[in-house]
């Protein structure tokens, strides 16, 4: 008897313990679900990225220029202040700099998505929390793959995992699939979907649809300086036969003398101007591609009645050179490198607004989070274009920190090539292994054609901007939004 009853105590004591732990992970997912289906009536967010678009390449998107930039503001000063695809995507998804964010290059020990330092608060996080659908559509992060799961924050899910206009691999949390056709289609038309789908519920939603075009065709260890042409859909092979680059009557195309630039420039020589003729008529011709999917996707937010509450932002994750100071590619702190265009329309913004503040990657994520009423998880170094966006603020310039990463362990153990600043006037840089200085005066120089580094006359000058590449190098949150005051001015 004695033994039955202590068989049905232990029983019931089981059965206690057992209600009691279902009641905790009952209320966890109650608590949970609350949090991700607060309501909220901010507007839609639509982010729409291409992948290495130079910012003369905007030229030959009419349909995105008319759509986007005509009826909301052109912020015509936008920075990519570390001008290459991964650290780029990275200050999207969190506000910050590299040296917050963790992620300095595309791979390697300081780079891609592993490097991340807290994927976990991250934006879609923040905008899940404030009760908004998220969604993913094409390239993602570089060093993202499927065995890393869906990232945090993201409710539907559709990344490119394996790059490429034909041939690529799609991973929808679940499965892998390898779609037919042209890999901006097949954006495009996965990106209307989630604009019907994502619709047809009444919390509102922020979707990022990201393009790989126009960026060329290369392996991941020649990524940075990649000058392969992408191939181009057939409706546009014979597109813009008549162009002729812009970039051919620009002094700093083929420069003459590059001795006054760092050793990645004047080692090499001369580019070939047949090839880069070539690989700019193949981009431009890409980007057509991309300019009708942007007209397809507010097409789809007009038909599904949420274009009025919808704000639309296109964008590119960094700038390319075609040849300007003898170099293809990315990564560089010259203005073809750091401009990208930034399109902005929705709710509040003017048509035809154009706005000349320097403005940087690091704003978009506090941008949004402003816009959609929500939390950053992070300290930011960013801060929200709302008030810029609308007309309700504007400000003094501002000072930006410039820098790109390396590869692989230097010998001073701090995993950077070059680190510098920009203002309105000046860009200057400091390449960390060799100690060579970089300083442009772009209000006598929009090339950047003569390197005034040795300028005695500029010796001020030098001197505050290396503070303040110290300073920023430094800076976290709020301390990377320091106003400075004015430059010293070069002697006369």
């Amino acid at each position: 008897m004695t033994r039955h009853m202590g068989r049905v105590l232990l029983v019931v004591a089981l059965a206690v313990a057992l209600l009691a732990t279902s009641c905790r992970s009952l209320q966890a997912i109650i608590t949970s679900a609350e949090v991700g289906s607060q309501s909220n009536d901010g507007p839609n967010i639509v982010l729409i990225s291409t992948d290495d678009q130079a910012l003369v390449d905007l030229r030959w998107m009419p349909l995105t220029r008319r759509l986007i930039g005509d009826q909301g503001a052109n912020f015509s000063n936008f920075i990519a202040p570390h001008p290459l695809c991964c650290p780029a995507r990275a200050q999207i998804l969190t506000g910050q700099y590299a040296q917050n964010n963790g992620v300095r290059g595309n791979r390697g020990q300081y780079g891609g998505y592993q490097s991340l330092n807290d994927p976990e608060h991250t934006l879609p996080v923040w905008l899940r929390d404030a009760g908004y659908r998220t969604s993913f559509v094409g390239k993602y992060v570089n060093g993202y793959h499927p065995e890393m799961g869906i990232p945090a924050g993201w409710e539907d899910w559709d990344a490119t995992v394996r790059l490429g206009y034909q041939h690529f691999l799609q991973y929808d949390g679940r499965t892998l699939t390898r779609p037919e056709g042209y890999h901006t289609d097949y954006v495009a038309e996965r990106t209307t979907q989630e604009i019907a789908a994502l619709a047809a519920d009444d919390q509102p939603f922020f979707l990022w649809s990201s393009f790989y075009a126009p960026h060329g065709i290369c392996s991941a260890t020649h990524e940075i300086g990649c000058s392969t042409p992408p191939p181009v859909s057939p409706r546009f092979a014979r597109s813009f036969s008549g162009v002729e680059p812009p970039f051919l009557d620009s002094p700093s195309f083929n420069e003459p003398d590059v001795s006054d630039k760092p050793k990645v420039v004047n080692r090499g020589g001369k580019v070939d101007v047949d090839k880069a003729k070539r690989l700019f008529l193949q981009r431009i011709r890409s980007l057509a591609s991309v300019d009708e999917a942007v007209a397809k996707i507010v097409t789809a937010l007009r038909q599904a009645g949420e274009l009025d509450d919808t704000v639309i932002a296109f964008t590119s994750d960094n700038g390319f050179l075609y040849g300007e100071h003898r170099y293809q590619g990315k990564t560089l702190a010259y203005e073809e490198s750091v401009r990208v265009p930034l399109l902005m329309r929705g709710p509040g913004i003017a048509p035809g607004t154009v706005r000349t503040r320097t403005t940087a990657m690091i704003d978009v994520a506090p941008t949004f989070a402003d816009l959609a009423g929500a939390e950053p998880l992070v300290r930011v170094d960013g801060e929200s274009m709302v008030d810029l966006a609308t007309g309700a603020g504007s400000g003094e310039d501002r000072t930006l920190l410039l820098q790109a990463g390396i590869r692989v362990p230097d010998r001073r153990g701090l995993g950077w090539a070059y680190r510098g600043v920009r203002t309105d006037r000046y860009t200057y840089i400091y390449w960390l292994e060799t100690g060579f200085v970089e300083l442009y005066d772009r209000s006598h120089d929009p090339y950047q054609l003569t390197n005034i580094a040795d300028d005695p006359r500029y010796a001020q000058t030098a001197e505050e901007l290396f503070d303040r590449t110290t300073e920023f190098g430094e800076c976290s949150g709020d301390s990377c939004r320091t106003e400075f005051g004015p430059v010293p001015p070069p002697l006369r």
